[in-house]
């Protein structure tokens, strides 16, 4: 479920950093039921939408979830297995519990445009946060990025990292 060289990059970093760490899939609800034929749906403790408690709540199923791939068991389908199919994962590794990383995560699922208009921004897409990456230089815009420990994507079917010691490029 989760791929090997994550969950031995999680293993270094937990060993190197501190025990109290997670490994949370960041899916793309669309291509998650594309790929399956079914929907995601919350899993008490194991995977939650970032739209439940917002406006968007009715687009839960489509929208960004996150899971705990291993509270989550054979609940899911393979996330790895989703990865290398489709651009529908992220991995992230932090020091929050689920629902608190996601609290963490929902802010910036809107942003203003300069138009003063809301936009959504789909960062739970790995072509998305790899070019977010390279356009959100300054402090500030970094802020999405600093919800967590650290982010890793496959883009153009190689594994990137973004944390506050390696951009993805």
């Amino acid at each position: 479920m989760i791929p090997a060289s994550v969950n031995e990059h999680f293993r270094k970093y937990r060993s190197r950093s501190w025990a109290g760490c997670y490994l949370f899939a960041l899916v793309d609800g669309i291509q998650y039921g594309q790929h399956t034929g079914r929907q995601l749906e919350p899993l008490d403790d194991a995977a939650a939408s970032l739209f439940a408690g917002t406006r968007d709540i009715a687009l839960a199923h489509a929208g960004p979830w996150l899971v705990d791939p291993q509270k989550a068991g054979d609940r899911i389908a393979d996330l790895g297995e989703l990865e290398l199919a489709r651009p529908g994962v992220i991995w992230l590794i932090t020091s929050e519990k689920l629902e608190r990383q996601a609290a963490r995560l929902r802010p910036h699922l809107n942003i203003e445009t300069p138009e003063r208009r809301s936009a959504m921004l789909r960062f739970w897409d790995p072509r998305v946060i790899h070019a977010l990456n390279g356009i959100y230089l300054g402090q500030d815009r970094r802020a999405l990025f600093r919800t967590v420990h650290e982010w890793q994507y496959l883009h153009n079917g190689q594994r990137h990292t973004i944390n506050e010691h390696a951009s993805a490029y």
